[in-house]
């Protein structure tokens, strides 16, 4: 099964207090992107550019740009949880940065729906770079069994268009019976009905000391 992925987004949390009105925008722009970076694979932003001024207030939305090293940007979205500073922020997958955690559901999801059980898939990272023409694997836990086989892992593969194609690597390949009732394909030929001479050969065969036998005394 080949999937193309869309994608999706994770949640931070950043609690800051102070007595100002205003949010401290340096300190969550730093914040922001020493998580990213941390939970990152090889991950090393340029810079996290917030707004300069933002007033404190619940469920305000405001949002960040986060920069590569190589120039390429992406989104993060911030929102305010309540009025003393405390805010909310995803990063969404983009042609930019892959958010591994999102992918992970999205995985699941089609993987469920496809097989009809649930597998529980990990690419060990939240973030990884979006680049076209990478490939990864993401370990499937457990190793799901499903009817082609044992599934051990997920590849990644991103596309020319920076969108993400997976597919199962399924090993050991279980035979599967056929259901109860049901004709095989190729069945055994039958076996013709026997003649009167093919009996005797038969019965001659079966017998051969009938033939063999030297006659007794009392015979003679």
């Amino acid at each position: 099964m080949v999937a193309i992925l869309r994608f999706g987004a994770l949640f931070g949390l950043i609690f800051l207090s102070s007595c100002s009105q205003y949010l401290n925008m340096s300190r969550i722009e730093a914040n922001i992107q020493d998580d990213i970076e941390r939970q990152g694979r090889r991950l090393t932003l340029k810079d996290v550019i917030c707004p300069t001024r933002v007033v404190k207030q619940a469920e305000a939305y405001f949002r960040c740009v986060g920069e590569l090293l190589e120039g390429e940007q992406f989104t993060v979205n911030v929102i305010q949880q309540d009025d003393q500073g405390t805010v909310r922020w995803d990063v969404p997958s983009s042609k930019a940065l892959i958010n591994l955690a999102s992918l992970e559901e999205q995985i699941q999801d089609e993987m469920r729906d496809a097989v009809g059980k649930s597998l529980v898939v990990d690419c060990r990272d939240t973030y990884r770079i979006n680049k076209r023409g990478d490939s990864f694997e993401c370990d499937v836990v457990g190793a799901g069994t499903v009817a082609a086989g044992r599934v051990e892992s997920v590849l990644v593969k991103v596309n020319g268009e920076s969108n993400l194609e997976w597919q199962e690597v399924v090993v050991g390949v279980i035979p599967v019976a056929p259901p109860a009732g049901t004709i095989p394909e190729n069945p055994p030929a039958a076996t013709p009905p026997a003649t009167e001479g093919d009996d005797a050969a038969a019965t001659t065969a079966s017998n051969p000391a009938e033939e063999t036998m030297p006659a007794s005394e009392e015979d003679e």
